[in-house]
């Protein structure tokens, strides 16, 4: 590959991790914004509500179920946004809860791993993509005597 057509797909890459970013910014705006409004309390969980999966894994799966008292005294009951296949938590085991003071209902287990494991594995792609990206655009492909391809 000539050192134009490696620069055109590192390119690529770079500009396909860029929209990657913006994307995934875009994607994440209402999470975000939860997170910076949200107020915490103390729930506990009430139940294990089985969950449904693609029929091609057969591994049984959970949510929380959880209730907790908002600030106007009513009592409120969600379930987990995340799933499990052995609950992080007992039945009657207190847990860490966000929840809109506007909606109460429109709450969330607090667990630092459901908030970041969705950004993780995006930057993580961002990451390598756009690394791929330099890394071709920069070094590029090498012939068999382990010297780069140079065109003239």
């Amino acid at each position: 590959m000539a050192a134009g057509g490696r620069r055109v797909v590192g390119t690529v890459l770079v500009l396909v991790a860029l929209g990657l970013l913006a994307g995934g910014w875009r994607l994440t705006e209402t999470d975000r914004f939860f997170l910076l409004q949200a107020e915490r309390t103390t729930g506990t969980v009430v139940a294990h509500e089985p969950f449904e999966r693609e029929a091609r894994k057969p591994m049984e799966r959970f949510r929380l179920v959880v209730a907790f008292t908002a600030p106007d005294g009513s009592r409120v009951r969600f379930r987990s946004v995340s799933n499990y296949g052995r609950p992080p938590y007992a039945v009657g085991e207190q847990v860490p809860v966000r929840f809109d003071p506007e909606q109460p209902g429109r709450a969330r287990v607090d667990r630092r791993i459901e908030f970041l494991a969705p950004v993780l594995i995006w930057l993580g792609a961002i990451v390598v993509l756009g690394g791929l990206g330099v890394a071709i655009a920069v070094f590029g492909p090498r012939d068999a005597r382990g010297t780069s391809r140079r065109a003239g």
